[in-house]
């Protein structure tokens, strides 16, 4: 049987840094370090932090390591953050679908 890489979701729904940040550090290391499928929402309060500017050097080094982040669309609209998202590598889909897509597709869901 062949090994498969790990499915690992990481849903960021912390505005605050000391909680969320490590969850985006651990997402980049385990996809560069350890060939884990990574992916990446910012949901919810989540979005706040990806629009502050406090998460900008992770985001870069997630599209480095090849993890696109994400971010719940309908959010971004409900905290008036569409110009300072869209200043960001982050793509805007809809939460409740992806994270959906998420569990059909077998990834372990975490939350930061």
């Amino acid at each position: 049987m062949e090994d498969q890489a790990a499915k690992v979701a990481f849903v960021i729904l912390s505005d605050d840094p000391a909680r969320a940040i490590p969850g985006l550090v651990l997402a980049g290391r385990m996809k560069e370090n350890r060939g884990v499928d990574v992916r990446l929402i910012f949901f919810g309060p989540g979005v706040r932090l990806a629009a502050s500017g406090a998460a900008d050097e992770h985001l870069a080094t997630l599209r480095r390591v090849g993890v696109i982040p994400t971010a719940c669309q309908a959010n971004v609209v409900q905290y008036g953050l569409d110009q300072e998202i869209g200043a960001r590598p982050i793509e805007l889909l809809a939460a409740g679908a992806e994270i959906e897509s998420y569990a059909r597709e077998g990834y372990t869901v975490v939350s930061f």
